[in-house]
């Protein structure tokens, strides 16, 4: 069996060394974003998108916001694909944290939309 050459020894132990050597970042140093960030669970958001559209759901993803949708305060969004009863496809973007629809695509919207609960009245 042969010996690792002391020249590799070497350097694999001098670029390790750095990252090694690096303290962690103090808790108060710890980005605000990644500990104030709290999506709505991916399937609160389902169960809505299912309340306001009928159809069967095919696909759902996490995507980044579009400029407009970032620009709106979207920092991550839900994307839905539903196929309607009448055979089309909806495209529906949610924001994850707040749960507003930003945009629903495609043919047969109107004929989709289920009618909003009715209120409780007082």
């Amino acid at each position: 069996m042969r010996r690792p050459a002391p020249l590799a020894i070497l350097m694999v132990l001098v670029l390790a060394a750095p990252a090694a050597a690096q303290p962690a970042p103090p808790p108060d140093a710890v980005d605000p974003w990644a500990t104030s960030f709290r999506p709505i669970p991916f399937h609160q958001i389902a169960e809505a998108v299912t309340t306001r559209y009928a159809g069967r759901l095919l696909a759902a993803e996490t995507r980044p916001p579009s400029p407009p949708e970032r620009a709106m305060g979207a920092e991550l969004v839900y994307e839905f694909r539903l196929l309607t009863p009448e055979r089309n496809r909806l495209n529906i973007r949610v924001d994850a944290r707040t749960g507003r629809f930003l945009e629903v695509a495609g043919r047969g919207q109107l004929q989709a939309r289920r009618a909003a609960p009715a209120q409780p009245q007082d």
